[in-house]
């Protein structure tokens, strides 16, 4: 069978070839099918020059295009513009559809350039090679659709994907596309039911990811008798803690949970996590040991944190006192359980009730003194991540804050929402129940107090010019950190500012009971107590930590929980700035709750960890 090229190539060559054009037109000879669906077929073929080499090329065929030819044309001419993805040769439209002529890439599958298992540091680069290709393509509103082995081709400097599917292109209202076609061992669970989503294509990537570091079919790394994967008992090297992260984000079946686009995973791959002397210590433990290594303050050194000995800062007032080198007691605790619950953006802590807010705006409950399941709160749900929770003290309602725009009140008792809150523009960011007021903050700068009674607006703090990152009271002064660098002090009663302070940029924030003192962890990994109206300078509590993200205070006031970017959840003493307690945790603390008993905290491994302090 013999095809005339198109009109796209022709317009470029008919100066050239002149009068001999009717005589001597190129034309495309089909070599063999290369595959067939319901909206078009792929076909290698040959294109003939007279005078000229011949050139392989691939022809894809769209029975029925959903755009006109010079569109679709412009486009997969932008789309083939980058290097490590075929270019658009010629375009052409006849009765029988539309055509297309890409270039074709003779260079072999990677797994037979390099067979597999590769190294986990091959892997990682190869995803970091890939990555960017499918965030071009999605930039388009393309999804591939078929990501395999036998897709992605070894050139002399990176990997080509091919093979790339035209036939549809995502509309900007439309959430899902038909799913035609694909390999089903590398097929994500909603291609398997008809749909694709740009995510589609990650866990695709994620499987062949997998296939490189085991050299086993996706089928082969699968338990139907326990529903898990159990790849990573499979994988010879030991991989680093954020590359084995990344795969098992890839891979979740939920689409809540999973990756949304490629620039999320290239931002947690190319994320460094340090090893710390517990991890290192851990893998010497025996298989029972307590998960805790409680330090002494001759240890802390060995941790890089350094503290500001005999302040007394962090006390009830006239209860503090001096205490030397090496006094202070190690803390013991005790893991309760660790909840699988995706990325865990807030916490709240009341009783044994723990109230759990997500990145996709779910809101969770687990009342663990009895021992009782996860479960969803009932009702319309928030639409993004949560950014906030907190119990009012008094009834149990729970109110959770999120960047969808939305405060909601939810009834415990019944588990279901009772009352949602919105206002033009609003970015919550943080909570504090300080009756009569329900305090909120905002990206936009401003902390706004509604009546907790009526559900209205009473009152707006307008100071800071930058987004609040955090808020803390003691339900008559409320402290807050922003991004303009200042710590702001104010008077509820009063609803007036009292002071402002210049701060190193941070986002953890605690308050004293006293409401004298503002305990502020900076992205420096420094902890700084301010004496609130005395002073113009802070006391340092430590510092070389990794950035401090959560800072929680037990209502004594004796203990204070730390979070940070690192793999380390520590307890500090505030009478002598002593490190009592460092828990292991996953990688990057998010959140924690705390309430001098109990301690919990949420990382980016997905996971919350409770913990109950302990005399063993």
């Amino acid at each position: 069978q013999v095809w005339p090229s198109g009109q796209a190539w022709l317009s470029g060559q008919l100066m050239a070839i002149g009068a001999n054009i009717i005589v001597n037109q190129p034309r495309y000879e089909i070599l063999e099918p290369l595959g067939k669906g319901q909206n078009g077929q792929t076909i290698l073929a040959r294109l003939v020059v007279p005078g000229k080499p011949l050139t392989t090329v691939v022809i894809k065929q769209l029975y029925a295009s959903q755009e006109p030819l010079d569109v679709l044309t412009k486009r997969l001419q932008s789309v083939g513009q980058h290097p490590q993805l075929p270019s658009l040769i010629d375009g052409w439209q006849t009765p029988k559809g539309q055509f297309f002529a890409f270039e074709h890439i003779s260079a072999r599958p990677i797994t037979e350039s390099e067979a597999p298992p590769w190294s986990p540091a091959q892997v990682k680069d190869w995803l970091l090679s890939l990555l960017p290709v499918l965030e071009h393509i999605h930039s388009f509103r393309l999804i591939h659709g078929d990501i395999r082995p036998d897709n992605i081709r070894q050139g002399q400097q990176s990997s080509i994907l091919i093979d790339l599917r035209i036939t549809q292109r995502l509309g900007k209202l439309q959430t899902a596309l038909d799913a035609t076609g694909g390999d089903a061992a590398y097929a994500a669970p909603e291609q398997t039911l008809g749909q694709l989503v740009y995510a589609s294509d990650l866990y695709s990537l994620g499987l062949v990811a997998i296939h490189l570091l085991t050299g086993l079919s996706p089928f082969d790394v699968y338990s139907v008798a326990d529903n898990r994967w159990v790849w990573p008992d499979l994988v010879a090297e030991t991989l680093p803690q954020n590359l084995s992260r990344v795969l098992n984000k890839l891979l979740e079946r939920s689409l809540e949970n999973r990756y949304s686009n490629a620039a999320q995973v290239i931002s947690d791959l190319k994320k460094s996590v340090p090893l710390s002397l517990f991890d290192k210590a851990r893998s010497f433990l025996p298989a029972k040991a307590s998960l805790s290594i409680p330090l002494g303050a001759k240890t802390r050194s060995a941790l890089s944190v350094t503290a500001a000995e005999g302040q007394s800062k962090l006390v009830a007032e006239g209860q503090s006192k001096l205490v030397t080198e090496g006094q202070s007691k190690p803390i013991h605790w005790q893991p309760l359980c660790q909840l699988q619950t995706g990325i865990t953006t807030a916490l709240a802590l009341q009783n044994t009730i723990l109230a759990m807010g997500t990145s996709s705006g779910a809101v969770l409950i687990c009342d663990f003194a009895k021992g009782e399941e996860v479960y969803s709160l009932k009702g319309r749900r928030h639409r993004d991540r949560i950014t906030a929770l907190a119990f009012h003290p008094q009834n149990r309602t729970l109110y959770s804050a999120s960047s969808d725009g939305t405060v909601k009140l939810w009834d415990l008792p019944h588990g279901e929402l009772a009352q949602t809150l919105s206002q033009p523009g609003w970015q919550p960011t943080g909570l504090a129940v300080a009756p009569p007021y329900l305090v909120v903050s905002d990206g936009t700068g401003h902390i706004d107090l509604w009546d907790l009674e009526r559900l209205t607006p009473s009152h707006r703090f307008n100071q800071h010019q930058d987004w609040v990152s955090a808020i803390a009271t003691n339900g008559q002064r409320l402290v807050s950190i922003s991004r303009d660098r200042t710590l702001r002090l104010w008077s509820l009663p009063d609803r007036q500012l009292i002071d402002t302070l210049s701060v190193r940029p941070s986002r953890a924030l605690a308050l004293h009971p006293s409401g004298n003192y503002a305990i502020v962890g900076n992205e420096q990994g420094q902890i700084d107590v301010w004496s609130l109206g005395q002073a113009a300078t802070p006391e340092p509590l430590c510092s070389g930590l990794d950035g401090i993200t959560a800072l929680a205070l037990s209502p004594d006031a004796r203990l204070l929980a730390v979070g940070t970017e690192g793999n380390a959840l520590r307890v500090y003493e505030g009478a002598s700035g002593d490190c009592v307690s460092a828990l292991a945790q996953g990688w990057g603390v998010i959140a924690i709750a705390f309430n001098g008993q109990t301690l919990v905290s949420s990382s980016q491994d997905e996971t919350v960890t409770i913990w109950q302090k302990s005399s063993q």
